[in-house]
C-alpha cells in the first residue's frame, strides 16, 4: 500500500518572481551597508572570517525572502506547481554528480579564460569585496578560509540560492514557458553574482541547473548540482596549486598526463549523463502518465460534495496526477482557507519589474567591472 500524502498544486507567477529578484537586491544592499559599517569601525579584517560571516548573513536573508514569498503566495517552497522533492531519486542525484563532475573536468582547462581559479574568492556569495578604503586585510585565519572554501561555499549557496532562484524565480517565470523561464532566471542568477570575469561560466552552469530542475521537476536535483559545482571548483584549486609549486624536471609531462586524464574522464562522465537524461526526457515525452512511476507515494482525490474517495493511485507526474483539475479540487476540499490558487500575473507589471531588476543588476555588474 502506498503512503498517502496530500499535494498543494499552488505555484508562483511572474509577478512573484520579479518581486523576489528586487527583494534580493534590496537584501544585498542592506547587508552590504551593514558589513561596510562594521569594516570601517574595525579597521582590519581577516578575509576568511569575513567571507564566512557574509555568506551566513546572505544565506539567512535568502531564506527569509523565500519564506516571505512562500507564505504570502501560499506556495510550498519545495513542492507545488508541478514540482516535487521526493524519495527514490537516487539515480537522478548520482547522474547529476556525474554530469557536473564531467563538466568541471572539461571546463577546468578554460579556467584562466573564465578566471575561475584566480577569482574564486570574488565569485563567492559575499555581497561586497573588502580590501580598500584604508581597511587592512589579513590572512591569519587559514582555517576560516579552508572552512569557507570547502564548507560554506558548497553548502549554503546550494540550498538557499536554489530556493530563491529556482524555487521562486524560475517557477514563477514558467508561465512564459520552459525556455524563457530557464534563460531569464539563469541571466538573473549570473548577474546577481556581480563577477564580470565569471559571467559566462556562471550563466552556462545556471542554464544546466535550470534545465535539470525543469525536466526532473525536482529542486533537490538543482541543489545537488549547485553543491557539486561549488565543491569541485574548490577542490579543483588543489591540482593547480600543486602544479604551481612543482620544481622538478618532469613538470611538462606531469601537466600533459593530468590534462589528458582529466579530459577523458570528463568526456566519459558527460556522455554518460547526457545519455541518461536524454533517455529520461524521451521517456517522459512518450509516457507522461508514467514519468514518476518510481515514486512510492499515493495522492488521494476526494469528491468535493460527498467527500468520498474517488481515486487513489501512484504518483506518476505532477501534471498527470489525475484528470485535469482533480488535484485542484482535492486541494480546495482539504483546505478551503488556502483554496484560491495563484493565476498568471499581468505582463505589463511583470515586465516593468523584470526590467527594473535587470537594470539594478547591470548597474552593479558595471560597477564591479570599473572597481
Amino acid at each position: 500500500m502506498y503512503e498517502r500524502k496530500y499535494y498543494n498544486p499552488n505555484s508562483f507567477n511572474a509577478l512573484h518572481a520579479s518581486l523576489a529578484y528586487l527583494a534580493y537586491w534590496g537584501l544585498w544592499l542592506f547587508i552590504s551597508l551593514i558589513l561596510a559599517v562594521a569594516l570601517r569601525s574595525s579597521g582590519s579584517v581577516d578575509i576568511g572570517l569575513f567571507s564566512c560571516l557574509s555568506t551566513i548573513l546572505l544565506s539567512a536573508g535568502l531564506f527569509l525572502v523565500t519564506m516571505i514569498f512562500s507564505l504570502s503566495a501560499r506556495v510550498h517552497p519545495l513542492n507545488g506547481g508541478g514540482f516535487l522533492v521526493r524519495k527514490g531519486c537516487g539515480t537522478e542525484i548520482l547522474m547529476t554528480f556525474v554530469l557536473v563532475f564531467g563538466l568541471a573536468s572539461l571546463l577546468m582547462p578554460l579556467s584562466e579564460s573564465f578566471a575561475i581559479a584566480g577569482e574564486f574568492i570574488s565569485e563567492a556569495v559575499s555581497p561586497i569585496q573588502p580590501g580598500n578604503g584604508g581597511i587592512e586585510i589579513t590572512e591569519d585565519g587559514v582555517g576560516w578560509m579552508l572552512l569557507y572554501i570547502f564548507i560554506f561555499v558548497p553548502i549554503l549557496p546550494a540550498i538557499f540560492e536554489e530556493l530563491l532562484f529556482r524555487g521562486v524565480i524560475l517557477r514563477g517565470f514558467l508561465q512564459y514557458g520552459k525556455v524563457p523561464a530557464v534563460v531569464l532566471s539563469s541571466l538573473m542568477f549570473a548577474l546577481a553574482h556581480g563577477s564580470y570575469q565569471q559571467f559566462i561560466y556562471q550563466f552556462l552552469l545556471a542554464l544546466i541547473i535550470g534545465f535539470l530542475v525543469v525536466e526532473t521537476r525536482n529542486l533537490l536535483v538543482g541543489m545537488v548540482a549547485h553543491f557539486a559545482i561549488n565543491f569541485f571548483a574548490g577542490w579543483g584549486m588543489i591540482p593547480t596549486a600543486l602544479a604551481m609549486s612543482w620544481d622538478g624536471d618532469g613538470f611538462p609531462v606531469y601537466t600533459a598526463i593530468v590534462s589528458l586524464m582529466q579530459f577523458l574522464i570528463g568526456a566519459v562522465c558527460v556522455v554518460a549523463a547526457v545519455v541518461y537524461f536524454g533517455k529520461r526526457l524521451l521517456h517522459m515525452q512518450k509516457n507522461p502518465e508514467r514519468s514518476r512511476g518510481d515514486v512510492r507515494a499515493a495522492f488521494v482525490v476526494s469528491d468535493m460534495v460527498s467527500g468520498s474517495l474517488l481515486e487513489e493511485r501512484p504518483w506518476y507526474d505532477c501534471g498527470a496526477l489525475t484528470p485535469k483539475g482533480a488535484e485542484r479540487r482535492q486541494f480546495l476540499l482539504r483546505d478551503s482557507v488556502r483554496g484560491r490558487l495563484n493565476g498568471k500575473s499581468g505582463n505589463v507589471a511583470s515586465f516593468i519589474l523584470i526590467g527594473v531588476g535587470l537594470l539594478i543588476a547591470v548597474a552593479v555588474f558595471v560597477f564591479s567591472f570599473i572597481a
